[in-house]
């Protein structure tokens, strides 16, 4: 029995040294410092990625937009964005697959994304906003894009709202300062606008209209996941290992969001986090995708199924 465990072990180790003989796959990726992005953080800091055969690094590279244009010049494998990017993306012709799911919204209650608004406004329902200035932080984008769901589905008008462009920590200023009506906010703006004393939430545009939304995750480039498509996948195997180690275990959650945010540990607890997953569903892309036609951002759908790494 002790010679079949030493045997055992020597195979493990003459396994692990084989995997470590084998050489790394880079892969090169941008960085947001936020709450949804500390899994990634965690792995780092753990070797995670390296275990399996990863060489992970990370490229200074703006969010958003400006990201898909780095993975099409060829200066990113793989970006963190909102998941939309990508959907629209690939109906413009990049080349870009959706490697995995990273954070959810809420599937009721209280949750990241609100509309906010002064309470002495006299907007009730997102209706009101017809005529009113609403902020949010890029136009035809996810927020934008809800918060004009929300204002259709309460009987509005999106095309009689004025949208402007505002920097998520400028929202709550310029909606008490008076320069915006509404601001489609994002944590910690939420809580931070709702604690004022002065300000209300209108809606939480992602609950209401599509509830558990898949927010943001992993776009890869195609021809780096069809290239190292065992790379793609232990990519997405060592995020949720770092999601169920944070989940399981809060106040490790807690620990891993102070140092690698600037989240202060006071706000960090009145605030609601989105759900952190890598499993991504694809009627709810698919959705998603109907709500951006509908609201101008592209202009034909297509099976989502068709660019989602299985």
């Amino acid at each position: 029995m002790v010679l079949k465990r030493i045997a055992m072990l020597v195979l493990a180790l003459a396994a692990s040294l084989a995997a470590q003989a084998q050489p790394l796959v880079k892969v090169r990726i941008n960085k947001i410092p936020i709450a949804p992005y500390v899994p990634v953080d965690v792995a780092l800091s753990r070797g995670w990625f390296k275990e399996e055969g990863l060489d992970v690094s990370i490229e200074t590279v703006a969010a958003g937009a400006v990201s898909i244009q780095a993975m099409a010049g060829g200066k990113l494998d793989v970006i963190y964005t909102s998941l939309d990017i990508g959907l629209r993306a690939y109906s413009r012709g990049f080349d870009v697959v959706i490697l995995s799911n990273q954070n959810n919204a809420q599937a009721q209650g209280k949750d990241a994304a609100g509309l906010l608004v002064r309470k002495e406004s006299g907007i009730k329902t997102p209706k009101d906003l017809e005529g009113k200035r609403v902020a949010v932080n890029n136009l035809q984008n996810v927020n934008w894009a809800y918060t004009r769901e929300a204002i259709l589905k309460a009987g509005g008008d999106p095309a009689k709202v004025q949208f402007l462009e505002v920097n998520f920590p400028q929202m709550v200023d310029a909606l008490l300062g008076g320069h915006a009506d509404a601001a489609a906010t994002t944590e910690p703006f939420t809580t931070i606008g709702l604690g004022t004393g002065k300000i209300d939430n209108l809606s939480y545009i992602f609950t209401e209209s599509q509830p558990g939304l898949n927010i943001a995750g992993w776009v890869a480039s195609a021809k780096w996941a069809k290239e190292n498509p065992k790379a793609a996948l232990a990519f997405r195997r060592v995020l949720q290992r770092a999601m169920d180690l944070l989940e399981s275990n809060p106040e490790e959650k807690t620990k891993a969001i102070l140092q690698f945010t600037p989240l202060k540990p006071d706000l960090l607890q009145r605030i609601t986090l989105d759900k952190w997953t890598t499993k991504l569903d694809p009627a709810d892309l698919q959705k998603q995708l109907e709500v951006y036609k509908r609201q101008g951002m592209i202009d034909k759908t297509y099976d989502v199924k068709t660019i989602i790494v299985p």
